[in-house]
C-alpha cells in the first residue's frame, strides 16, 4: 500500500534526525542457516522465550539477530542504520514481539519486500485515531505479513488501523509455561488409596488471616459432603501446632504431615509441612483455593498455574497483584472461580463438591496454563513458513 500524505508525514516527523549510528562494528552469528531479525518490545521478553524455543526446535540452524543486543546498534528508530543492518546481515523475514513498533526497521524491510511478522500484539483504542502519529501506525501494519493479537479488541484495532483483516489472526496472549511440581510418584499412589473416592480440597499457602475463613468453607464443604477432606497448608509452619490444638478444641480431628500422619476416613483436616510438597497436595485435591488472595495478604500468593497444571480447579479473592495477567487469563476463561468474601468463599467450596462442575473448572484452567505453547506455535508459524518461501 503506498503511504498516504499523512502516513508519510508521520513517518518523517518519526525519522527525522536519524544518525546512522550503524557504524559501530559488530559481526553475523556463525553458520549457514537462514537470518531472522528479532525485535521485542520490554513486555513481551517472557513471550520472545516461548517463540524462539519453537522456531529453534523446528529450524536448529535459526540464526538471530536482535538490535540493541549482542552489541548489534538499535536501529529501530533510524532509518540509515536499519538499512546498513539488513543489507549486511540479508535476512529471510523479520519477527516483531510486542505492541512495539520498529519504525525504521518495518520501512527498511519494506523496502526490501522482506516479510515482517507481529506477534503478541496488544493494541489500545488510542492506537486507532487519527493524526500523523496514527497514519504513520496504519501504514506500518498494512504492509505486514501476519499480525497476531492477543485479545478481541486489539483485533478490532489491527482491522481498524489499516491490517489486512485477512492477514489479523486472535491468538490470545502466550502464557506462562510452568513445569509442574514434583512428587514421588508412590506417595502420591498412597494417598489416592487411602482418600478411597473421598471428596478433598486444599487451601494453599494460607496465611494467619485467612484461616478462619477456610476453616469455615471446610464446615460448608462437609454439610454438602460429610466425608470431605481438607489439606490445609498454612504459610508458616510455625503454626501447625498451635491450628491442631484449635481445630480438635472445635471437634476436627487433624493429622499432621510432620507427625507423618495419615488422612485416614476419621480424619476432618490434614495440615501440610506449609509450602512444601505442594506438588503432591495438587495432585490429590481436585480444588485448590489461593491462599493471600482473598485478604489481600498475597505477598507470597502461589502461582495460579501450579495447580492448574496439574488438574487441580482453582478458587481465589479478589486480590490478584501478584499474577495479575495469569489472572485475568483464568478468569476470562472462566476457568477459576473468584469470590469476594468469606461467606461467598463457604458457598463455592460447597458447591465445588460437585465432580462434574470440579471437571470442567479444572479442564478449563488446565488448557489456559499450557495453552502458551500452542500461542507460541501459531506465532512461530508464519515465520517459518516465509523462511521456507525465500528457500532457507
Amino acid at each position: 500500500m503506498p503511504p498516504s500524505g499523512l502516513g508519510r508525514l508521520g513517518l518523517w516527523l518519526h525519522l527525522r534526525g536519524a544518525s546512522g549510528t550503524a557504524n559501530a562494528p559488530w559481526t553475523l552469528p556463525e553458520g549457514d542457516g537462514p537470518l531472522l531479525i528479532l525485535h521485542v518490545s520490554p513486555d513481551a521478553r517472557r513471550a520472545a522465550d516461548q517463540v524462539m524455543q519453537r522456531l529453534m526446535h523446528a529450524r536448529p540452524d535459526l540464526r538471530v539477530i536482535e538490535p540493541g543486543r549482542d552489541g548489534v546498534p538499535d536501529s529501530g528508530a533510524d532509518l540509515p542504520a536499519a538499512q546498513m543492518l539488513l543489507d549486511k546481515a540479508r535476512p529471510a523475514a523479520m519477527l516483531l514481539l510486542g505492541p512495539d513498533l520498529p519504525v525504521a526497521l518495518i520501512v527498511a524491510a519494506a523496502q526490501r519486500r522482506l516479510p515482517v511478522v507481529l506477534g503478541e500484539a496488544r493494541l489500545d483504542a488510542d492506537t486507532s485515531r487519527w493524526g500523523p502519529r496514527a497514519a504513520m501506525r496504519r501504514q506500518l501494519l498494512a504492509g505486514l505479513r501476519a499480525v497476531l493479537v492477543t485479545d478481541v479488541a486489539s483485533h478490532r484495532a489491527a482491522i481498524r488501523m489499516g491490517a489486512d483483516p485477512a492477514h489479523v489472526v486472535l491468538t490470545g496472549p502466550v502464557a506462562e509455561i510452568r513445569d509442574p511440581l514434583g512428587c514421588t510418584e508412590a506417595e502420591r499412589a498412597g494417598f489416592a488409596q487411602l482418600l478411597n473416592g473421598r471428596h478433598a480440597w486444599l487451601a494453599a499457602s494460607v496465611p494467619q488471616s485467612e484461616e478462619q475463613a477456610v476453616l469455615t468453607a471446610h464446615r460448608a464443604a462437609m454439610r454438602h459432603s460429610h466425608r470431605s477432606l481438607l489439606f490445609l497448608a498454612p504459610r508458616d509452619p510455625g503454626r501447625i501446632d498451635i491450628l491442631t490444638e484449635s481445630l480438635e478444641a472445635e471437634g476436627l480431628l487433624v493429622a499432621r504431615r510432620t507427625l507423618d500422619e495419615e488422612p485416614t476416613e476419621e480424619v476432618h483436616v490434614m495440615i501440610t509441612d506449609g509450602p512444601t510438597e505442594l506438588g503432591l497436595w495438587y495432585r490429590l485435591a481436585p480444588v485448590t483455593y489461593m491462599g493471600g488472595t482473598l485478604s489481600g495478604d498475597d505477598d507470597e500468593a502461589r502461582h495460579p498455574f501450579e495447580p492448574a497444571a496439574l488438574g487441580s480447579a482453582i478458587v481465589h479473592g479478589p486480590a490478584t497483584a501478584r499474577h495479575r495477567t495469569e489472572w485475568q487469563q483464568l478468569d476470562g476463561a472462566d476457568a477459576a472461580r473468584q469470590v469476594g468474601n468469606a461467606d461467598e468463599m463457604a458457598s463455592v467450596i460447597a458447591e465445588l463438591t460437585q465432580p462434574d462442575l470440579v471437571a470442567a473448572l479444572a479442564n478449563s484452567a488446565w488448557t489456559v496454563s499450557t495453552g502458551g505453547a500452542d500461542v507460541a506455535i501459531r506465532i512461530a508459524t508464519p515465520v517459518l513458513e516465509a523462511l521456507r518461501e525465500a528457500g532457507q
